[in-house]
Order: C-alpha cells, then structure tokens, then sequence
C-alpha cells in the first residue's frame, strides 16, 4: 500500500495511503528484504501465543539483525524458544535495556506492550521508528484488507468473514488478533490480487492511528467496557478503536452495529462508506448453528460486510448454517451422564458473561466464573449469575472477592461453592452436583492471569479436564 518505501534515517516513509486504490505491481519479496536486510530491527515482546514468534522468524528469512526482548523468563517463553533455537537471534529476556532501543533501526512493538512504555519513548526520542505487526503489513500490502473489531464478537465475525470471502473471492487469508497467528509474514504469500481478514484488538489499531491508514473495508461489532485496567477510560478506549474507519477514503466503507447506539453514532465521524446491521437482519429461516443472540448479530455483521462486497446471499448463508462457531467461545465440549460441558474461556468480560448466560436457554447451569481483574464493574454479571445459575464456583483472583461480594448482595449466597485455586477441583465440585440435563458452564467474566497464562490456557485446561471425565465413562480409567 505505500509506494517506493525505504527505511530512510532509521525512518520508513512512503507516498501514498494504505487507502490509496492505483493499480500496483504487489510487493516483492526482493522489495521487503531490500527493506530490512542488515536492518537492526529489536522485536520487543516474543509472548506466548504465537505473533511475536511467527514475526521473528520472518525478519530472520528477510535478513534483519534481530533482538527480541521480553520481560518474561526464558523458562516461561521456553515453547517459544525452542523454535528459534539455531538461529541468528539475540535474547535478552528478563528485561528489556535502554541499547536495544537506541541502537535499533526499527522496533516491532507487540500489542501487549502498552505504547506508555518508557522504553518506546526511549526509542522515539533517538529517531528509532516503532511500528506494529498489522499496521505495517498494511503499509506494504496491495491487495484488499478487511478489518474487523469491537469488544466482542471480533474473532466470530472475523472466521464467518473469512469463510464466506473464501468461497467468492481468489485467495483470502485470516489474520491479525488470531491465536498462533502473525500478520507481516503474509507478505510472502498475499498478492495484491488477494484478501486478508484482520481481527484487530484496540490495542493493535494504535498502530494504524499512528500510521493514519485504516483497512478497506471493516466491522464494528459493538463497544462495551473493557481493558480499563489498561486504559485511563472508556474515551480512550474507544479512541483507539476508531481507527477502523478513521483514515478510510470515501471509496472505502464501514458497517456499524444499528441495534447500539454507540456504535450506530459513530457512523456520522466515518469518512467514508457507512452501512449498518442489525440482528434482525438474518432471516429467521436460516438455520443458524450459533446459540445467543449475540452471535445473530456476528452473522448479521458478516452479512452486511459480504453483501457489501458482491457476495451473493445463497453463499453467505451458506457458509452461515454450516459455521458451528470458534473454540473457547461457547464451544461444546463433550457430555457425560446427560451433564454438558461448555467451554466459555474467552468471557474475560461482564458483558460477555451476561450473553453466556443468556445463550444456554432453559437448562441448568452450573457455573465457574471469577478470575483477574479488568476494573470492570462486576454487578450486572453477578445478578445475572444469581437468576440463572443453580450453583457457582469460583476460581481464584483478583476480582474474585468483588464478584462474591456482588454475588452475596444478589442473593447468591445459597449457591456459591466456594473459591478455587485449581480449576480441576472447581469442575469435579461442580459434576458432584450436577444432574442430567444441568450444563457446567466456563464462563469467567474476568480475565485469566494468575492461575493459567491467558484465556486460551484457561480453556484447553477445561477441556483437558473434561477429556479426563469423558474417558472415565467409556472405562478408559
């Protein structure tokens, strides 16, 4: 999407906007390493789950001298490591040091590194340029980029993107704020004849603030409170997300959630193309797979974007009925003795909690919830709690003891288990009350720091121990 960049004085620069639509020759392989060969590029924060990995090792094939730099230990990012053994990569882990950032040509800051970080002003104040994974793929990139986020419904609506485009268009690819998925390395492969779906978290669209380029096409799912133990307040927040449709030209457009008014207000800052969907949207004879009725509103976000895109109806319903949802989002695990078994891991928020409960229908819920604290308000999660669930564990940390609080002062007091530090304990506790027909519900409503080390481990460790139920049953142990 920029033309003739170069690293210039430690600086990239370019002349056109990632909204720019001239038709171009895509960028070469040739290009991105006459880009960053022999480029000192720090890569500040490797992590767990995959980007930061993923990025490393296609700096290393572009022929960058790499640094990567994470607070974390290296037995902590031991899985992470082990891949880039062999190669010609300097750590320093445990810290991060004033010369890394200096003596850089670029920094590729991981979204989890707040942009507070003294270490990155450290880096701007000596000229070091600090980009992003997404942002700075979409710099380069020619083809078409479609981006979606929001608080909630980000990754559904993004895979139900992805699949339906896949079946219309040439090449589509899935990327952005997707487990074990990196965004820059699709250079290699993505042509300008290609799509990319980018899942962005509000974290990763500080980087297309900075870079004033927005995708072509995008979603805005919904907004709710959230991160505000990251952030000073919702206008922060908010602000970052609306980096989805803020630098779009008028060739490119936006839909917004119609049934929020939050969103659906924004659409009057869009510059440019705006459409609107609604839950009502989908027609009740589709046979949608996805229980709740926020995830009729992901497929009516889907079906906005794809109509908007010439993907005809039979094709995006299609692809809707067959979608039977992402695992750690109310993803059904297994049964036992009439009991199910629902994997929520990704409920790190009140709101999302709330639409869990809501989604289950009539059955009776047994319910694990509680977990990190966000600096969330917890009330309306715990009163809904107190309606539906028939009994409650709850795991360990720091929000925990304001979710019981709320939880006794809603009348939950007669259903409350107790508190866990092991989630093996909370679900055994749980199936020896459960009756045929009960569902035992994941659903944190917090985030997951502490006792695993993110959601997804929180939700692989359910289903591990679900697994563990499910082979007693057939005699296996």
């Amino acid at each position: 999407m920029l033309e003739d960049d170069t690293i210039r004085n430690g600086q990239l620069s370019g002349r056109t906007s990632a909204a720019s639509r001239e038709p171009t020759v895509g960028v070469s392989m040739a290009d991105i390493f006459s880009l960053l060969e022999g480029k000192r590029v720090t890569v500040m924060g490797l992590g767990l789950l995959g980007r930061g990995l993923r990025d490393t090792l296609f700096l290393v094939r572009c022929g960058a001298k790499v640094t990567v730099t994470d607070l974390k230990s290296a037995e902590e990012l031991a899985p992470s490591l082990e891949r880039l053994k062999g190669l010609p990569v300097t750590f320093r882990l445990g810290e991060h040091h004033p010369d890394d950032f200096i003596n850089a040509d670029m920094i590729l800051r991981n979204a989890d590194v707040p942009r507070s970080s003294r270490f990155l002003k450290l880096a701007q104040d000596h000229g070091v340029p600090v980009e992003m994974d997404e942002s700075l793929f979409c710099k380069h990139f020619r083809g078409h980029v479609v981006g979606i986020t929001g608080t909630r419904g980000k990754t559904t609506t993004s895979t139900l993107i992805f699949r339906i485009l896949s079946r219309h268009r040439r090449r589509v690819f899935l990327a952005g704020n997707i487990m074990g998925e990196a965004t820059l390395p699709l250079l290699e492969h993505a042509t300008e004849l290609d799509t990319v779906v980018l899942e962005l978290s509000s974290w990763q669209l500080q980087g297309f603030h900075d870079a004033k380029i927005s995708p072509h096409s995008s979603v805005f799912t919904n907004i709710y409170p959230d991160h505000l133990n990251r952030y000073a307040g919702m206008a922060e927040y908010v602000n970052d997300k609306k980096a989805i449709f803020r630098y779009q030209e008028k060739r490119d457009f936006c839909t917004f959630n119609r049934d929020q008014e939050e969103t659906a207000g924004m659409a009057l800052e869009a510059p440019g193309g705006v459409s609107f969907f609604s839950r009502e949207d989908v027609p009740e004879d589709w046979d949608i797979k996805l229980p709740g009725l926020h995830n009729r509103e992901n497929v009516a976000a889907a079906l906005s974007l794809c109509r908007r895109l010439g993907v005809p109806d039979e094709i995006i319903r299609s692809e809707a009925e067959l979608f039977s949802g992402v695992e750690h989002r109310l993803q059904w695990v297994g049964e036992r003795d009439g009991v199910e078994f629902i994997n929520d891991s990704t409920s790190t928020t009140p709101v999302a909690g709330c639409c869990a409960l809501d989604a289950i229908g009539g059955k009776r819920i047994l319910l694990i919830a509680g977990g990190a604290d966000k600096k969330l308000d917890l009330v309306a999660f715990a009163r809904a709690a107190a309606a539906r669930a028939a009994r409650i564990a709850l795991l360990q940390g720091s929000a925990t003891q304001r979710l019981h609080e709320d939880l006794l002062e809603a009348g939950a007091s007669e259903k409350i288990l107790g508190v866990f530090n092991d989630l093996r304990e909370a679900v055994h506790g749980l199936w020896g009350e459960a009756r045929p027909g009960d569902v035992i519900l994941l659903s944190p409503a917090c985030a997951s720091f502490g006792m695993f080390r993110n959601e997804f481990h929180r939700g692989e460790s359910f289903v591990a121990i679900v697994e563990e139920l499910m082979a007693r049953r057939a005699g296996t142990s």
